[in-house]
């Protein structure tokens, strides 16, 4: 016998009950592929190329039905574009992706029609902000299925977001800030946050994850979450003492500060009115 052929990489061989060779692209996390011919022909290494680009198969992809919106949402989770997105970003559109397949991901994502998607907004006619949410969440499941053929079109294409009307968010003023700083004293963590907000202008998620190890001579480093920019802020001299209260002392007064640093929901912070 001469030296036995070296398969490419994931490609397993066998010989079937008739004694013919079968191959099979078998890596870890992907589907099971059989490959045509023999190794290094021609219409082998075709179906070989494609496998070895392919998609990794999603975890739980085993116990949903193919074509299902479960198994679209799946694949979804596991593509590029998602994965592209920022973290934030993703946790948002997972949580509204899965609460929508609770109820309906036992249904084919070939037959989701406009008016389907119409009446999914409509039952959140009362929070538009997550109607909206929706609307973009089947956006991007119906973009992805028609990347991966299991659509021809986009459902979603012709529905309107719905129009909300805001006055924005109140701004404090002089005398509720002094409100709240008459509630918690220097040292907590509360009025530290305070202090990081007015003295650093910047978003809610960034705040939260700024510490000591972003203090270098007299400058806060931060890279902003949604931005991605990063940024030098001096230190403002009425923000010093915080930190350093902060540095010197862990101890949390009450639970609404507790709840209010090490979470992103800082609305306990906010004071009563006026």
């Amino acid at each position: 016998m001469g030296p036995r052929m070296k398969l490419p990489r994931y490609v397993h061989g066998f010989l079937d009950r008739h004694g013919k060779p079968r191959f099979y692209f078998r890596r870890p996390g992907f589907e099971s592929v059989p490959l045509p011919g023999l190794p290094y022909s021609p219409e082998f290494m075709r179906a070989y190329e494609a496998a070895l680009a392919g998609q990794a198969r999603p975890r739980g992809a085993a116990r949903t039905r193919p074509g299902t919106m479960a198994a679209l949402a799946l694949s979804y989770f596991a593509s590029p574009q998602f994965s592209a997105l920022r973290s934030s970003s993703q946790y948002v559109y997972r949580r509204t992706i899965e609460r929508l397949c609770k109820d309906h991901g036992d249904r084919r994502a070939a037959d989701l029609r406009r008016d389907h998607v119409v009446k999914l907004m409509s039952r959140l006619a009362g929070k538009p902000h997550a109607a909206n949410m929706l609307r973009r969440a089947l956006r991007n499941l119906m973009t992805h299925a028609i990347d991966i053929g299991i659509r021809g079109d986009d459902p979603t294409r012709d529905v309107k977001a719905i129009r909300i009307k805001s006055g924005g968010h109140h701004s404090w003023t002089d005398l509720e800030i002094a409100q709240f700083e008459r509630c918690h004293a220097i040292g907590s963590r509360a009025r530290l946050a305070l202090a990081l907000l007015l003295y650093t202008g910047q978003r809610r998620g960034d705040v939260i994850r700024m510490g000591a190890q972003h203090v270098r001579g007299g400058t806060l480093y931060v890279k902003q979450e949604k931005t991605g920019a990063e940024l030098a802020i001096p230190m403002h001299p009425d923000l010093a003492p915080y930190c350093r209260n902060a540095e010197r002392s862990s101890d949390v007064p009450d639970d609404d500060n507790r709840r209010s640093v090490r979470g992103y929901d800082l609305h306990p912070l906010v004071p009563a009115r006026m």
